[in-house]
C-alpha cells in the first residue's frame, strides 16, 4: 500500500517503470521525504502554540488556583443562603396572602410544599463549619437552623388546621406565632447573607491583585500565538488554487451540474485526497438524486394517502362529539318538566308563569345552540336560569353561590356548550335534593394561564357518595363510549372534555355526608379584541 500511495502522488522519472521508481523514491527519499505535508507544518504549529498555551495555563493556576477555588466556594455560599431566603420569603408570602375564610387551602399548602422544597435544597449547602468561616457567621448559620426547625414544625401544625377545616385555630397559630417566628428567621438569615458578604471582601481583594500579573502573561502568549498563526497563514495560502477550484467545482455541483470533469489531482498529499473523495463524491451524488427523485414520488403519495386518513378521522370524532352533545338535550328537558309539573300541582297557577319563562331560556339554548364554543357568560347565565327554576320548587332550601376570579372576562373566555349545567344539575339533584335540611352548591371559576387551562369547580355539601360508589363511578368515567343514564350529564361532559383536548379531564372528589366537589380542567381560550370585531 505505501508502494502505491508514492506511485500515485510522486513524480516519475521519465522512462522509469515501476521498480526503477520506488529505487528513485528509496534514494532520493521520494517526494514526502523533500516535502513536509501541509498536516505536518500546522501540527507542528499547533503544537508550538499548545505548548505556550499549557504554560499559560500551568502559571494562571498555579498563581489564583487556591485563591479562585476560594471565591467560588463563597459565591457558592451567597448562592446558597441567598436560595434559602428566596424559599422563606415564598413561604411567608403564601401564608400573608392566603385568605382564612374563603381560601384554596390546596393552593396554599402546595404553595408551602414548593418552598419548603427549596429551603431544605439549599440550607444543607450553606458553609457554616466553624473551621471554614468566620465565628459571626457560625453563629448566625446555628440561629438560623434553630429558628427553621421552629418555623417548620409552626407551619405543619398550621397546614393540618387548614386541611382539619380549623380556620380560626390556624389564623391564631399564623399571627400569634409563625408571624414572629418567620420574622426571626427572615432577620437571621439577611444578617448571614451580610456577614458573608463581608467575609469575602477580603478573598476578592486578591483575586483583582492576582488578575494583574495574569494580564502580563497572556500578552507574551498572544503575541507568541499571533508568530505561530502567520506561519500557519503562509502554509495555507498553497492550498488557495486547489481549493479555489474545489468552490468552483462545487457550486456546479449545488446547481445539479454533475457531467463536470473531475478535478486534477494536488502535489499536496491531502489535497489530492481531497479532490479524489471530491471526484466520488460527485459519481455518488448523481446517482442518489435518481433515487431520491424517486423516492419522494412514493413518499408523496405516503403523504397524500395518510392526509386523507386524519381528515377522515377527524371527521369521525367530530361527529362522536356532536353525538355526545345532543344526548343531554332531551335528558334535560325530562327532568326540567318533571320539575315544573310537580310546582304546578303544588302551588297556583301565577307561579307557573315565572317558572314557564325561565324553561323558555333554557329550551331556547339547549335546542338552537349548535355552536362547540359559546362565551362564558352564557354558560353562567344558563345555570342562573336553571337554579331559578329549581329554586322556585324548593325554597330556600338550596342555594348557589358564584365565586369567579376577576382575571376572567366572562364575555371573552370561550368553553364548550353545555358544559357546566349538567354538573348543576347533578349536585342539585343526587347531592342536595336527597338532603331533608338542604345545602348550597359552591361555583368557583379560575384561569390557570400558566398551564392555559380554566379551572372550574362545583361543590355541594349534600349527602356525598359512598366510597364504592365512588369507584365505580370512576371507573365508568374512564370507559367512554358507554352508556350511563343515572348521570348522564356527568358522563357526557367527562366524554367531551376526553374528545376538546388531551389536557382536558374531570376530577370527582366526595365524602359521605359532607358533600361532593366535581373539579373540570378545560383550555383556557380568550378571544382577542380583533376576533371580537368580527
Amino acid at each position: 500500500m505505501k508502494d502505491r500511495f508514492l506511485l500515485r502522488f510522486c513524480p516519475r522519472r521519465p522512462g522509469g517503470r515501476a521498480g526503477e521508481q520506488r529505487k528513485y523514491d528509496r534514494k532520493e527519499g521520494g517526494c514526502v521525504g523533500r516535502r513536509m505535508t501541509l498536516k505536518g507544518q500546522i501540527s507542528l504549529c499547533l503544537a508550538a502554540f499548545f505548548l505556550a498555551l499549557a504554560g499559560q495555563i500551568f502559571l494562571s493556576f498555579y498563581q489564583s488556583g487556591t485563591v479562585l477555588r476560594e471565591l467560588d466556594d463563597q459565591m457558592g455560599n451567597f448562592n446558597a443562603i441567598s436560595r434559602f431566603q428566596n424559599g422563606v420569603e415564598r413561604s411567608l408570602s403564601a401564608m400573608e396572602d392566603y385568605r382564612w375564610e374563603y381560601g384554596d387551602a390546596e393552593a396554599l399548602t402546595d404553595e408551602l410544599h414548593s418552598a419548603f422544597s427549596v429551603m431544605n435544597a439549599w440550607l444543607w449547602r450553606i458553609d457554616g463549619g466553624i473551621d471554614t468561616v468566620s465565628e459571626e457567621q457560625y453563629l448566625l448559620y446555628s440561629a438560623v437552623c434553630t429558628t427553621y426547625d421552629s418555623y417548620t414544625a409552626l407551619v405543619e401544625q398550621l397546614e393540618q388546621a387548614v386541611e382539619a377545616g380549623e380556620d380560626d385555630r390556624a389564623a391564631q397559630l399564623y399571627y400569634n406565632k409563625i408571624v414572629p417566628c418567620g420574622g426571626y428567621l427572615r432577620q437571621y438569615t439577611q444578617q448571614l447573607l451580610n456577614t458573608a458578604i463581608t467575609d469575602g471582601q477580603g478573598t476578592y481583594t486578591t483575586v483583582s491583585a492576582l488578575s494583574d500579573r495574569v494580564k502580563w502573561a497572556q500578552t507574551i502568549v498572544v503575541a507568541l500565538c499571533l508568530v505561530l498563526g502567520c506561519i500557519m497563514a503562509f502554509s495555507v495560502m498553497a492550498l488557495l488554487t486547489p481549493v479555489q477550484q474545489l468552490i468552483g467545482a462545487s457550486r456546479e455541483v449545488t446547481r445539479g451540474e454533475f457531467d463536470l470533469p473531475d478535478l486534477p489531482e494536488s502535489r499536496q498529499p491531502e489535497m489530492a485526497q481531497l479532490t479524489d473523495a471530491f471526484n466520488r463524491m460527485k459519481h455518488s451524488m448523481a446517482e442518489q438524486v435518481t433515487t431520491l427523485r424517486e423516492k419522494n414520488e412514493i413518499e408523496r403519495e405516503l403523504h397524500r394517502q395518510k392526509t386523507e386518513a386524519l381528515e377522515m378521522q377527524n371527521r369521525m370524532e367530530r361527529s362522536r362529539l356532536q353525538q355526545l352533545r345532543s344526548q343531554i338535550d332531551p335528558h334535560f328537558l325530562f327532568n326540567t318538566l318533571n320539575v315544573i309539573l310537580q310546582t304546578a300541582g303544588q302551588e297556583k297557577a301565577y307561579r307557573t308563569q315565572a317558572l314557564i319563562t325561565a324553561l323558555s331560556h333554557l329550551l331556547r339554548y339547549s335546542l338552537m345552540s349548535n355552536d362547540e364554543q359559546v362565551p362564558l357568560a352564557r354558560e353562567v347565565r344558563i345555570v342562573d336560569e336553571y337554579y331559578s327554576i329549581y329554586h322556585v320548587r324548593f325554597g330556600d332550601r338550596v342555594k348557589m353561590v358564584w365565586h369567579i376570579s376577576d382575571s376572567i372576562d366572562l364575555t371573552e373566555t370561550m368553553v364548550p356548550s353545555f358544559i357546566l349545567q349538567p354538573i348543576v344539575e347533578n349536585a342539585f339533584k343526587h347531592g342536595i335534593s336527597p338532603k331533608e335540611e338542604g345545602g348550597v352548591v359552591r361555583i368557583r371559576i379560575n384561569a390557570l394561564r400558566e398551564k392555559g387551562l380554566l379551572y372550574i369547580s362545583v361543590c355541594d355539601n349534600g349527602v356525598g357518595i359512598q366510597p364504592e360508589q365512588l369507584t365505580q363511578l370512576k371507573t365508568a368515567l374512564a370507559q367512554p363510549g358507554d352508556d350511563h343514564w343515572e348521570h348522564i350529564g356527568v358522563y357526557n361532559v367527562a366524554a367531551r372534555l376526553r374528545l376538546l383536548d388531551k389536557r382536558g379531564r374531570m376530577v370527582i372528589r366526595s365524602h359521605p355526608g359532607r358533600g361532593t366537589a366535581i373539579c373540570m380542567y378545560l383550555p383556557l381560550v380568550e378571544l382577542t379584541e380583533e376576533e371580537l370585531d368580527e
